[in-house]
């Protein structure tokens, strides 16, 4: 998802104006307790896994180097199979030694693809 500096906008995969307010990494190969984590900003991020039953989570990161404990709102759950989801999380509190340390999980994870 492209960030437009001159008008602040984030956009979506269709060229329309995101609710976002952060960009989001695509990631590999980093789980976290509820499942493989998809994508990850400093606002929020993406997994799949199982639904949790509650509308707020306490997600714990396990990055190589890191370990990291966040409270999280549930955003959006969509159902992908049976007894799999993929749910959508926004960050609750994040403060700025959380937000340094989610942006090195975010660039040691992210998705190198291949050009």
């Amino acid at each position: 998802m492209p960030f437009i500096p001159q008008a602040g906008l984030m956009i979506d995969e269709d060229g329309q104006p995101s609710r976002r307010k952060r960009g989001r990494v695509d990631l590999e190969l980093l789980m976290c307790d509820l499942g493989l984590v998809l994508d990850l900003s400093a606002g929020g991020m993406r997994v799949e896994g199982k639904k949790p039953r509650t509308p707020t989570v306490i997600v714990q990161l396990q990055a190589e180097n890191a370990q990291l404990t966040l409270r999280a709102r549930v955003a959006w759950t969509k159902r992908l199979g049976f007894f799999r989801h993929e749910i959508g999380l926004e960050f609750v509190d994040v403060d700025t030694e959380t937000n340094r340390i989610l942006t090195e999980i975010a660039m040691k994870y992210r998705n190198r693809r291949a050009i």
